[in-house]
């Protein structure tokens, strides 16, 4: 039997996949659901993620043989028919339901989930960009925006056992308490199981800052339960039910003229009402926001990996907001900065080579050669702002030019050397007047890690000030590529006297040198410290 032939919905889950579907969830000693079992693979990663109870559905014959001693328990052979009391139990519900039924399987997943359950889903993300949505596509689409989150994970089945080149979105859909038990599990039970307890250090986000935040939003919106109780009760009151219009569309029905609601009023003046899941969406927002700026990881990310950052905050707005929670997703930002810096050198590396083909030893060819360095020496134009209308004998820099590829690549080797970025400031505070000095036109002046001379044209000339960080930055890139730059045998680039003279596009020597603790500038750090290290 072949059971892909014969089943045209089953997809075996990549390993890859189910990785990415349990980032930054806490499976260890859960009970959880597949209800889409299939042959077992997603199965198999929840108990190597210490899951202690794994439920299972399968409706394929040939599957539940495959599947066997991969289970604790299995509940059915038709998912859909499975009622919320089999499952009043678990705490997550993980799947990849058939691409043909998909929105019908995660909506009945998270109709029969228990509060507090988390349902993490596949789904083909056509679902989301057809003209016609059936019903049951609405309701997903009406789930996902008031308790979850969707990322497109692209075609991520193209090199699976079974491949396939759809788009799959990850479905994630927080199913909330109720009642009394709404908030249980939100704090810390006793000073003992929180992790920062006797941490006398400031840290990066202090421990009773979160606390202070958590307790906040648990307070808040009750306090805003309370006061819509209560302003139903006034309106109620006001209202004068007259007999007569018994029977009347409800707009010819008399109105009182001042009615008590929450509403949102955008900067137009425009106002829409807030409903309880609106207003817990929104202030998770707000405080998810304070603790990324906490973090203060602007300084040391790209505009690109800044609007990630922003869009990940956007996402957390569904996520509930406990102090597990919040400590878990500090920690996975903290064990992931090193990943997401070396994104950055190498989006700072790209975008100084699109600039000039006078950056880098490659050339016009940079787009397709490999093994290439930016050069000591670079060229950025849109950077000066000149205007011959109203003179100025000081540097000013251009509003909406290439500046922001000369921060971001600050920001970079801020991270490479350990120095703080703000004792450099960004480029545009060192132009002007800068410490009593004149930065003038055409004149060469330092900053950060660079020396640097605009002109009135709108160009600049950058050069690295340190040969050593220079070569760090392009070895670095290198690595990330995969390339392997240079020989022993090159010859090193001397550093440029100030004197102009003909740029030497030498490659240098690749030369693994080592960074002195403790120098300015070059204090080594380790990148893949945790949160609680640095706490």
């Amino acid at each position: 039997m072949n059971v892909f032939t014969e089943n045209h919905d089953f997809y075996p889950t990549p390993r890859a996949v189910v990785e990415r579907m349990l980032m930054g969830e806490d499976v260890a000693g859960k009970t959880i659901l597949e209800p889409s079992a299939g042959k077992g693979d997603i199965c198999t990663v929840l108990r190597e993620f210490g899951a202690s109870n794994i439920l299972v559905c399968e409706n394929d014959e040939h599957n539940r043989k495959l599947l066997k001693g991969k289970y604790d328990e299995f509940l059915c052979d038709d998912f859909l028919q499975l009622t919320a009391e089999r499952v009043s139990h678990v705490n997550m519900i993980v799947m990849n339901p058939p691409f043909s039924r998909g929105a019908e399987h995660i909506n009945h997943a998270f109709e029969i989930a228990p509060p507090g359950c988390t349902v993490i889903a596949l789904c083909n993300s056509a679902n989301f960009t057809r003209s016609f949505r059936s019903g049951s596509i609405k309701l997903m689409e009406e789930n996902i925006a008031n308790y979850g989150s969707r990322e497109n994970l692209q075609s991520c089945f193209d090199t699976a056992e079974r491949k396939t080149d759809v788009q799959v979105s990850l479905i994630k859909l927080y199913k909330e308490g109720e009642g009394s038990s709404e908030f249980a599990g939100y704090m810390f039970e006793n000073v003992d199981s929180d992790p920062l307890n006797g941490n006398h250090t400031k840290g990066i986000v202090g421990y009773n800052l979160v606390r202070e935040l958590v307790n906040r939003y648990v307070s808040a919106v009750r306090m805003f339960d309370e006061t819509m109780e209560a302003a139903k009760r006034i309106n109620d009151m006001a209202r004068f039910d007259d007999p007569e219009d018994n029977g009347k569309p409800e707009y010819w029905k008399a109105n009182i003229p001042i009615k008590f609601d929450a509403v949102k009023i955008d900067n137009k003046g425009i106002g829409g009402k807030v409903t309880r899941n609106i207003y817990k969406k929104e202030l998770k927002r707000y405080y998810w926001g304070i603790i990324f700026r906490k973090l203060n990881m602007e300084k040391y990310t790209t505009q690109e990996l800044r609007e990630q950052l922003n869009k990940f905050i956007e996402t957390q707005g569904c996520v509930p907001f406990t102090m597990y929670n919040v400590y878990k997703v500090i920690d996975m930002v903290i064990q992931t900065n090193g990943q997401r810096m070396r994104r950055a050198l190498t989006e700072v590396f790209d975008r100084i080579c699109a600039l000039s083909a006078q950056n880098s030893t490659a050339g016009e060819k940079w787009k397709t050669n490999s093994n290439y360095m930016v050069n000591r020496r670079f060229i950025a134009n849109y950077i000066g702002d000149y205007d011959a209308r109203w003179p100025r004998e000081y540097v000013t820099i251009r509003y909406g030019g290439n500046a922001d590829i000369i921060d971001d690549f600050c920001r970079a080797l801020c991270w490479l050397t350990a120095t703080n970025y703000d004792d450099i400031g960004n480029f545009r505070s060192c132009a002007g007047y800068k410490d009593d000095k004149v930065r003038k036109w055409g004149e060469w002046f330092e900053w950060g890690f660079f020396r640097v001379r605009v002109y009135k044209k709108g160009t600049a000339h950058f050069e690295f000030l340190d040969e050593k960080i220079w070569q760090r930055f392009n070895m670095e890139v290198a690595k990330s590529k995969g390339w392997k730059l240079g020989s022993k045998e090159d010859k090193t680039r001397k550093p440029r006297k100030n004197k102009e003279a003909k740029e030497d596009t030498t490659v240098p020597a690749v030369v693994e040198y080592p960074i002195e603790a403790g120098t300015e500038k070059t204090e080594k750090i380790d990148n893949n410290q945790t949160l609680f290290d640095i706490l």
